[in-house]
């Protein structure tokens, strides 16, 4: 593995310096004994923490970064083209409010309808990663990440999250394609993504995501020579789902994720499509 580079570009510089501080303030939340927690209107956990983490990754931000634009899970904000940052303070709130570790601070930064920079931290697992456009991507101790070689299905990893996230059928149709795998696992949130970064999974999706989900892994996995979509096969951040892969398993790992999440209308749609095909023939 190569080194990062010396010169890191400042909008990294400025969102590491955001992630760290940030991590500080939810890393205190997470040794409480209790942490309060309550529902949102869509039924999803906020927590205090969650809350507390994004004031303080403003607070940086507006310090190194004056008069720019910030859209956080919690506090909202808009973006535009001119740029702007995105953040989820804490990216894993089920995670976080019992215990487990596996949680991270997401922060990148877009202009031009692209995402250019962007840093996962995961404090409570002493892990970061980043990435900048062009610049490659990199973990906390400046590896260089690859992403996997692994081109048959049967020797490949997959994360898909977890099965709360899935209509009961569809987490079926989705558990019959992952057994297809030589491993599958329920990694949710941004860490199945930055172990397909690190080469360590070979696809991994995420359902139900917003623009901070998905902003910050989506550019880690590009660099680190992988490919994510939504399940339309676009590159939108606000299609309410994301898949990435080690580039190769790509397009056999999607239709499989698609065919398994497809609504009801759509199944009536591909069995129409399958007639007609018939017929055709």
């Amino acid at each position: 593995m190569t080194s990062e580079p010396t010169a890191v570009p400042d909008r990294l510089r400025v969102a590491r310096l955001a992630a760290e501080q940030a991590s500080r303030t939810a890393l205190d939340f997470f040794q409480r004994p209790r942490v309060r927690n309550w529902a949102k209107e869509d039924g999803s956990l906020v927590t205090e923490a969650d809350l507390a983490t994004e004031e303080r990754v403003r607070e940086v931000l507006a310090e190194l970064a004056p008069g720019e634009r910030v859209m956080g899970e919690e506090f909202g904000g808009s973006g535009g083209n001119d740029g702007h940052w995105i953040v989820d303070p804490v990216d894993g709130t089920e995670n976080f409010r019992r215990g487990v570790p596996v949680w991270g601070v997401l922060i990148a930064w877009s202009a031009g309808g692209q995402v250019t920079d962007a840093v996962i931290a995961a404090p409570a697992l002493g892990r970061s990663w980043s990435a900048s456009r062009g610049r490659g991507a990199h973990d906390g101790d400046g590896r260089r990440l690859r992403v996997s070689t692994v081109a048959d299905r049967a020797e490949a990893s997959f994360s898909f999250g977890g099965a709360h996230e899935y209509e009961p059928a569809a987490m079926a149709r989705l558990g019959a394609f992952a057994s297809g795998f030589r491993t599958a696992w329920g990694i949710g949130n941004f860490y199945g993504h930055v172990l397909v970064a690190e080469g360590a999974a070979d696809g991994a999706l995420s359902v139900g995501t917003s623009v901070w989900d998905v902003a910050a892994p989506s550019l880690i996995v590009e660099e680190a020579g992988g490919s994510w979509s939504d399940l339309d096969a676009g590159l939108r951040l606000d299609s309410g789902a994301v898949l990435t892969s080690n580039g190769v398993l790509h397009e056999p790992i999607l239709r499989g994720v698609r065919a398994a999440c497809a609504t009801v209308d759509e199944d009536r749609e591909q069995d129409e499509e399958r007639d007609e095909e018939r017929e055709r023939t």
